[in-house]
């Protein structure tokens, strides 16, 4: 390739880039578990707390991102503040960008690749910069720095000159430091299985694992923690704190309990769990639908098969570009926000933007209106009938940007009608009652509709779920469980391939 390309910026950087290099010959099977297993563990301490913090302090952290936390696996006051987050970013980013040939690259060439893949974490590295600089500057954790007290003025509002000699800067410096150098141990971690050391992908693979816990944890969860405004002390998990206070002797107390087990705010609740339960099997469901196409070898006489094409053609990748999207125009939005109240910025123009309000029961920050409202769900079925133009706009906004992803990533992907006849023509396979030569227009009737229907079906489900009271957390499980069936399919076409395998053996059940 002649001439100047965005991506040769990048050949500057590779020299000082943190790498995982590719396997000199294929992995094995019994190394790939080892080495998912071992990357899983070490993301998971990624829930440790950020050092210089007040004890629990995510439950004193005024959070304007709590609609979308579960999705991208991002824990407040802990290493994973930002989850995985600037990491999908990047990675749709750039996708997108070779995909609509605006980015000039020859994936076929593996230098190329590792330039692509290289300004992938680049790119996430600076999203990650960005986005905790400004959390920083927005004051977003003074109110939970270990050691450090707000100073107000006499008439109750605070000077940026009068705060501006005792700012905690070293613990500022400490938070980002923790923050963004997680970030990069993630995205070294996600490279492990994109080069082929795990099973399927990185990112989904960690939004599985972390979906998985969370949902545990938030129905029979052991941690005690403090309820805010109150003296009180309550379980993680909904059921286990039901079990807990429940009292056969003191029936009106029990009713209490059972309603509450339902309804609390401050801590997960089992109206969230059910709503994910159910949207768990949808997708099971969803999932088993699919279209066999007849098909037949070309080289090997008698040999049939059929070639499934399933609803879910893309997976849960559409409702998760859909979701980053908000997500980050959400984050850069309250950022934007916190600038433009402590430059002074005319009323009009913050309220244009957003107007955020603290919920006393669970410190969260919510949004009452501007563009931001908008683009963010309500908690409650109520509330979402009380705003039908609120409504109307995220649900729009979500299942639009899924469809239109979902057609656009089939053929992104290598994984349109075109690709999927060349793959056929290669492998001698031809689809049974058809010529060669009309294989992939008889593939382009399915494929888009396969990939826009199942896109647009998991969107649905998941708008549902925001409205009834899910919190993200139905669309993180509608991803994680999505996620899942591609992984397991892997891991059995690998655990059926192996041979000699000690892992193999002992699943087989042989001595």
């Amino acid at each position: 390739m002649s001439g100047f390309r965005l991506l040769d910026l990048v050949k500057f950087f590779l020299p000082i880039l943190p790498e995982v290099e590719f396997p000199f010959e294929k992995t094995k099977f019994d190394e790939r578990i080892v080495f998912t297993v071992g990357s899983a563990l070490i993301f998971l301490l990624g829930q440790l707390p950020i050092y210089g913090l007040i004890p629990q302090a995510q439950f004193h952290l005024q959070d304007p991102f709590y609609q979308f936390r579960s999705i991208f696996a991002m824990e407040k006051a802990t290493l994973l503040e930002l989850g995985l987050l600037p990491i999908i970013t990047s990675g749709f980013l750039w996708q997108l960008g070779a995909g609509l040939k605006l980015i000039n690259i020859n994936l076929s060439l593996r230098y190329d690749r590792e330039l692509f893949q290289s300004g992938q974490k680049l790119t996430s590295w600076g999203i990650a910069i960005v986005f905790t600089l400004g959390l920083i500057y927005s004051g977003y954790y003074d109110d939970v720095i270990r050691g450090y007290d707000l100073v107000p003025k006499n008439n109750g509002s605070f000077s940026s000159s009068s705060l501006s000699s005792s700012l905690p800067l070293g613990s500022y410096f400490i938070i980002f430091l923790q923050v963004v150098s997680w970030q990069v141990i993630v995205s070294l971690l996600v490279e492990i299985f994109d080069k082929g050391y795990g099973f399927g992908s990185g990112i989904l693979c960690f939004l599985t694992l972390q979906n998985a816990t969370n949902f545990i944890a938030d129905l029979i969860g052991l941690e005690m923690y403090p309820v805010l405004n109150s003296n009180k002390f309550e379980s993680l998990g909904a059921l286990m704190n039901l079990v807990r206070q429940f009292s056969i002797f003191n029936l009106k107390s029990t009713s209490w309990q059972i309603w509450h087990a339902f309804t609390r705010i401050q801590l997960p609740n089992l109206t969230q769990f059910y709503i994910a339960f159910a949207s768990v099997f949808v997708v099971i469901a969803l999932q088993n639908f699919r279209v066999d196409i007849p098909i037949r070898s070309t080289k090997v006489r008698g040999m049939n098969q059929m070639f499934p094409i399933r609803l879910l053609y893309t997976g849960g990748l559409p409702l998760l570009f859909a979701y980053s999207v908000v997500a980050n125009i959400q984050i850069v939005g309250y950022i934007l926000f916190s600038v433009l109240v402590k430059l002074g910025a005319p009323p009009l123009v913050i309220t244009l933007l957003g107007n955020y309000i603290v919920q006393p029961s669970s410190n969260r920050l919510v949004l009452t209106g501007g563009v931001l409202y908008y683009l963010s769900p309500e908690s409650t079925l109520l509330a979402s009938l009380a705003s039908p133009i609120r409504t109307v706009t995220y649900s729009l906004t979500i299942v639009c940007l899924s469809v239109w992803f979902a057609f656009k990533w089939s053929y992104i992907s290598g994984s349109s009608p075109k690709d999927v006849a060349k793959q056929f023509k290669d492998q001698g396979i031809s689809i049974a009652g058809k010529r060669d030569i009309s294989i992939a227009k008889e593939l382009s009737k399915i494929i888009p509709t396969a990939a826009v229907t199942g896109a647009f079906a998991l969107s649905v489900l998941a708008v549902a779920g925001d409205y009834l009271g899910g919190l993200g957390k139905n669309g993180a499980i509608i991803i994680g469980v999505s996620s899942a069936f591609g992984i397991l399919e892997e891991f059995m076409v690998e655990y059926q391939q192996a041979t000699g395998s000690q892992f193999s053996s002992a699943l087989s059940g042989a001595q």
